[in-house]
């Protein structure tokens, strides 16, 4: 398409190609995780370290402890209560990851597409305009363009008539 720019050819789009192109790329973009998106999730290396439902079922539980430790032994321990919400790493496994995002576009990238389909919008506007005045001057010409024919036709009938009508005279 470029080369055919270049070598000053017109490319036309119907209003149905730009609508398709146009919906694709809208598609495209609400389809897309941001960096805004991920920047809050953790990583592997986050949750590395973290106790698996596994390690902990056989952990003691505050009835096993009751007449073992005081309150202030067990304070800072962590209950069943407070690791049942956790995620584990089955919760995890397919959760994308920096590797998984590193190559998605951008917020700038899909703000860099929007416009340039807002100028390719502008140009398309332009050559749907061009293309209907041209359509316009081509009827014109083609109407313009019949009626000479049909003149034509009249003179080169009248024109040997008129040479018939002077070989008559002349024979005469």
């Amino acid at each position: 398409m470029k080369n055919a720019l270049e070598k000053g050819m017109r490319i036309v789009l119907t209003e149905e190609m730009f609508q398709q192109v146009f919906d694709e790329l809208k598609e495209i973009k609400t389809g897309m995780a941001t960096k805004d998106d991920i920047r809050n999730m953790a990583t592997k290396d986050d949750i590395r370290n973290m106790a698996t439902k596994d390690d902990i079922r056989n952990m003691a539980t505050k009835d096993d402890i009751k007449n073992m430790a005081t309150k202030d032994d067990i304070r800072n321990m962590a209950t069943k209560d407070d690791i049942r919400n956790m995620a584990t790493k089955d919760d995890i496994r397919n959760m994308a990851t920096k590797d998984d995002i590193r190559n998605m576009a951008t917020k700038d990238d899909i703000q860099r597409l929007e416009e340039k389909i807002d100028r390719n919008s502008d140009k398309i506007d332009l050559n749907y305009k061009q293309i209907v005045n041209n359509s316009e001057e081509l009827n014109t010409l083609t109407t313009s363009s019949k009626r000479q024919e049909r003149a034509m036709e009249t003179l080169a009938l009248r024109s040997i008539e008129q040479e018939t009508e002077l070989r008559d005279s002349h024979l005469k």
